[in-house]
């Protein structure tokens, strides 16, 4: 499992990276640098599916009901909505840090000049970062070190992956809400379901309202 783990982590980290290597396109946000990227994801999603195929699921009486779950699934959405408004506040009021995100914009802008690269960075980035922060990093560590600590390490990791510094209090709220409902539910797929619908609202929102200082808050979770 270890041995697993430590390769589909690896994986991750080279689809992340992969803009840095000698074969990418070198125009950055370019149709071809965007094409390129978008294979990439769906490339990962496939290696890691099958890198996790002889995952044990975890014990029944770990897990919560279907119908708990499923609950959890799209109450956290809404949730998930209304810490990123709180910790805006905070970080905006109190850090003095923007409401907007350039990291976020970025993104909005490649999915419109390659609308499936929507798909990859509202459904399968979201996958791919509830595996390796969730899932691998953070139940590896709760095995250890217990809730808490091994949730605040996976936030904070999950929130400097996105280098969007001025945001990372957003990003680690968000993070340790999902450490919290993947350890209460015991189903990855809930925080997945979570992640991907808020992306999925954040990049329709932001691609088709005109944005303001009042609307900013809804710029970040990719």
């Amino acid at each position: 499992m270890l041995l697993r783990y430590i390769l589909v982590v690896f994986v991750y980290f080279a689809c992340v990276l992969s803009p840095l290597f000698p074969w990418f396109p070198s125009a950055h946000q370019s149709t071809a640098y965007i094409n390129t990227y978008t294979a990439v994801f769906f490339v990962t999603v496939i290696i890691i599916g099958l890198l996790l195929l002889p995952e044990r699921r975890m014990e029944r009486s770990m897990r919560s009901s279907w119908g708990e779950s499923i609950a959890w699934a799209i109450c956290g959405i809404f949730i998930l909505y209304v810490l990123q408004i709180a910790a805006a506040l905070i970080n905006n009021l109190i850090l003095g840090q923007p409401l907007s995100s350039e990291h976020t914009a970025g993104i909005v802008k490649m999915a419109k000049t390659a609308p499936l690269f929507i798909f990859a960075v509202s459904v399968i980035g979201p996958i791919l970062e509830e595996i390796v922060f969730r899932k691998i990093l953070f139940g590896s560590l709760k095995k250890v070190i217990g809730f808490i600590f091994s949730a605040v390490i996976s936030s904070l990791v999950f929130a400097a992956g996105h280098f969007d510094f001025p945001h990372l209090l957003i990003y680690f709220v968000i993070g340790f809400f999902l450490c919290y409902a993947y350890h209460k539910t015991g189903r990855i797929w809930v925080t997945m379901f979570m992640h991907a619908a808020m992306n999925t609202i954040v990049v329709l929102l932001t691609m088709n309202v005109q944005l303001t200082n009042t609307t900013g808050w809804i710029h970040w979770l990719l």
